[in-house]
């Protein structure tokens, strides 16, 4: 075949634009697996569960996890390893924060946690004191629901091993669990995978009849 200026000009403006899809496309790919940054902020006073539970898991075993909710709903839900402190001041908050890298506070309301957490802010600015958004509820949603039985579609590909693993480095933070748990909670994060049969009031429609969550986790 002839190669004229013409034809090899369109070649070259033909393999430029095959060469710019596949650039996109593998650029996409890319940052569409990037890792989730679970770092929980230092300046930040709420965290969503995903960096609060990235928070224990960094803490190696040595964070705080307080939960101010009257004793009952403790004994009905909480977190691994909270310790109850029903009606906690920011000073009972700071006296358990003190020489802990990391500290999570939670409460049946979230205007009740962010007051603690600002209180004790404010009374030490070094102290690494957050609370968990949505509180209980939102670790129970993520964490401890079974999931796959409150949602339309099939689990995506590597949720159980990572939600296992999470589960793990959670129940029993140490150092050895550091790494493998963090990359589990950014796997959940990424996968997103949420339980949306379930109602705005607690309650869900799973196999055609409404099953209401149990754990008490309000």
């Amino acid at each position: 075949m002839r190669i004229t200026n013409r034809t090899g000009a369109a070649a070259l403006v033909a393999a430029a634009a095959t060469y710019l899809v596949l650039a996109l496309a593998t650029g996409h790919s890319a940052r569409a697996e990037l890792p989730v940054d679970l770092t929980p902020p230092p300046a930040d006073a709420a965290l969503d569960v995903w960096k609060a539970a990235a928070g224990v898991v960094q803490a190696a075993g040595r964070a705080a996890v307080l939960d101010v909710r009257p004793a009952d709903a403790y004994a009905r839900y909480h977190l691994p390893g909270a310790e109850s402190l029903p009606g906690a001041s920011a000073e009972d908050v700071l006296a358990h924060a003190r020489g802990r890298p990391f500290t999570l506070v939670y409460a049946g309301k979230d205007e009740v946690a962010l007051r603690l957490v600002q209180e004790a802010r404010r009374a030490d600015p070094g102290a690494r004191v957050h609370y968990l958004v949505d509180g209980a509820r939102a670790w129970y949603l993520a964490l401890a629901l079974p999931v796959p039985l409150f949602a339309e579609a099939a689990p995506p590909a590597g949720y159980a091993e990572a939600l296992a693993a999470a589960q793990a480095a959670l129940s029993a933070p140490s150092p050895d669990r550091v790494a493998s748990g963090v990359e589990a909670l950014q796997t959940l994060a990424r996968l997103d995978f949420r339980p949306d049969l379930l109602k705005a009031g607690g309650k869900a429609k799973a196999g055609g009849a409404k099953k209401k969550i149990s754990g008490g986790c309000g």
